[in-house]
């Protein structure tokens, strides 16, 4: 029996485990040169003449229309060979196959976009460069078409992209990669979502296109742009692209492991409060160096982006206080506790959020949040980076997650933007600016209403009012 005429088979690798994904939701992401395009179109491809017939239709979205021309290209390369009589419709951008499958190229931009397809059925969700997507509204909602009548029909949504792009932020948040991330393959199950999975892919694995193209990689190499070349050369997704810290932050140097903190070292904490939006508390420590560590996080995260938990003051009082009473024990002594000076307004209410605290054994004074503090602290922070004087521990994965990937603000490139999710770097910023205090001295954290001596924009030293 003659062999079979073999057109296109996929690479040992990222290809096949993508093409026998069984989870619902599949994204190959990587370098460039991996072969994700083919990956992609084969993946709806492998399920043309099963018997679905015209049950199994499929859609491939790009941002844009003129980004549909490639992938069209591809596809036309390909499909003319493996399937002769398929058929492709110029004017509806469609192929269609003599059984009935059909396979749309489309396009949307914004989640409003979805109104062009509600109520459709599809049971092949295609997302080409999903990094492209500034927000994933659009592709989230277009989930609700993945489904079909047809008994026994396999349904699925598969994405590619590269690290890079405007997306980039929320793509590496959906599926939690890079560092602090999770392994590539590892299924991501979360109550209430359909199980998601990341497959990474690497140029290495394309032996076809390194023996075509040998001087490919030395293309990706010649890249100028840093971020541009470890996203497409090493599929590093540690990269941010556009962050306001982005020339300064290094995974590998500024997160390290956790390890027991002296207690002769000097220890503080900082809080930027909030109740519908998250909160957080870090504790920081300095060593006789003077390097920065953030060696723990208390994080009020609820269960959307940028949601709080909305837990009354006292209750996470009582967290901080529990811990402490901990700390204490192992000798530490905390100095100087600076929050958000709006804790101590009582304005609607009978105590302010910061005697709450203090009634439960939890003392604040009003961290340094006058005209241009957000600039001299993001700057700040900027200089602890470059000189290697702040490091975070691994377990603080909220701080990890957001500080690197918080932009510049639109109207003044000297401080980053305040308007995200800025809580954990509030909360730094305030911790590591504490010398706007007292500078004199590094007392006990006094009574919230005592007054607190301040150092203005302007270098003059001020007394804060009784709260």
């Amino acid at each position: 029996m003659p062999a079979p005429n073999v057109i296109w088979r996929p690479l040992p690798g990222s290809q096949t485990s993508f093409l026998t994904c069984p989870i619902y939701e599949a994204l190959l992401e990587g370098t460039r040169g991996g072969g994700k395009t083919d990956a992609l179109l084969m993946s709806y491809a492998q399920h043309v003449g099963r018997g679905f017939g015209e049950h199994w239709r499929g859609a491939l979205f790009r941002l844009t229309y003129p980004q549909l021309a490639d992938v069209v290209k591809k596809s036309k390369t390909w499909f003319k060979r493996i399937f002769p009589k398929a058929r492709f419709n110029e004017s509806d951008y469609s192929w269609t196959w003599p059984d009935g499958e059909m396979l749309l190229f489309r396009y949307g931009a914004k989640e409003d976009d979805y109104w062009n397809y509600h109520g459709h059925e599809y049971p092949w969700l295609g997302f080409e460069e999903l990094t492209n997507w500034r927000s994933l509204a659009f592709f989230e909602a277009m989930h609700s078409t993945c489904r079909s009548a047809e008994p026994g029909m396999p349904r699925m949504v598969r994405a590619t992209c590269n690290p890079f792009g405007v997306g980039h932020a929320v793509v590496k948040k959906r599926y939690k990669l890079g560092t602090g991330g999770v392994r590539p393959g590892t299924v991501i199950r979360e109550d209430g979502e359909k199980p998601r999975v990341a497959i990474h892919s690497t140029i290495t694995e394309n032996v076809i296109l390194l023996k075509n193209d040998p001087e490919y990689v030395r293309t990706l190499q010649a890249l100028k742009d840093p971020n541009r070349k470890k996203a497409w050369l090493e599929g590093d997704w540690d990269i941010h692209v556009g962050a306001f810290f982005e020339s300064v932050w290094n995974p590998k140097r500024h997160i390290v492991e956790p390890f027991p903190i002296p207690s002769h070292w000097n220890v503080w904490k900082s809080m930027d409060w909030g109740f519908a939006a998250p909160y957080c508390v870090l504790w920081l420590a300095m060593d006789p160096d003077g390097c920065i560590y953030i060696w723990r996080e208390l994080y009020g995260a609820g269960e959307k982006e940028g949601e709080g938990t909305k837990e009354p003051a006292d209750k996470v009082a009582t967290k901080v206080r529990k811990i402490e009473e901990h700390d204490e024990r192992l000798g530490y002594e905390y100095r100087m506790n600076l929050a958000d000076p709006s804790i101590f307004s009582k304005i609607g209410a009978d105590r302010s959020i910061g005697q709450i605290f203090k009634d439960k054994g939890v003392r604040w004074q009003p961290a340094w949040n006058a005209r241009g503090s957000v600039a001299n602290g993001s700057q700040e922070l900027f200089r602890l980076l470059a000189e290697g004087k702040l490091k975070i521990f691994s377990t603080c994965k909220h701080l990890i997650r957001t500080l690197p990937a918080i932009g510049p603000d639109d109207l003044d490139p000297e401080k980053y933007d305040s308007s995200g999710e800025d809580h954990a770097v509030d909360a730094l910023r305030y911790g590591v600016m504490r010398r706007r205090r007292n500078p004199e001295e590094e007392q006990k954290s006094d009574d919230a209403e005592t007054p607190g001596h301040t150092v203005d924009d302007y270098g003059n030293h001020r007394i804060e009012p009784h709260v």
